[in-house]
């Protein structure tokens, strides 16, 4: 996407008066979370259970410590370590309930993501929000 598309979306959301919407409005609150202690294979069938293509990895008390993508599991599955614990990021890109539409486009944008998690203070997860939670609610505001 070129800036000039980039600038464009965010006038389309500033007209539409939904730029100032917060996340909380139009995210994932369903959210599929692993532990760390699971194992690339049953990753794997979560992920093709679930068809979803990452997900946060939270500790024991729920707390997000990282996501793990389809990317990460290609590499791990290829490397032939179905059987040992998943590997994931921990330097990761998550934002709050109150975080705004314009600000969730900016940095899916300038970050290239498909999604990232939305946390409370706590860093215990809310929810996440996708490029396609996104464009649905542009979408179905946008023909109000």
């Amino acid at each position: 996407m070129s800036d000039k598309n980039h600038k464009n979306i965010l006038n389309k959301a500033h007209t539409a008066n939904i730029g100032d919407t917060p996340v909380s409005q139009f995210m994932t609150s369903h959210v599929i979370m692993l532990k760390a202690d699971f194992t690339v294979k049953s990753t794997i069938e979560i992920f093709h259970i679930h068809h979803i293509s990452g997900a946060p990895v939270v500790d024991y008390q729920n707390m997000m410590i990282g996501i793990v993508s389809e990317y990460d599991l290609l590499i791990q599955a290829a490397s032939g370590l179905l059987s040992g614990r998943i590997n994931f990021k921990t330097n990761i890109t998550s934002i709050y309930p109150e975080t705004t539409l314009k600000e969730v486009l900016v940095i899916l944008y300038k970050q290239k993501l498909k999604w990232m998690p939305v946390v409370n203070k706590e860093n215990y997860v809310q929810g996440i929000v996708s490029r396609i939670d996104v464009l649905n609610f542009i979408a179905t505001y946008s023909e109000l």
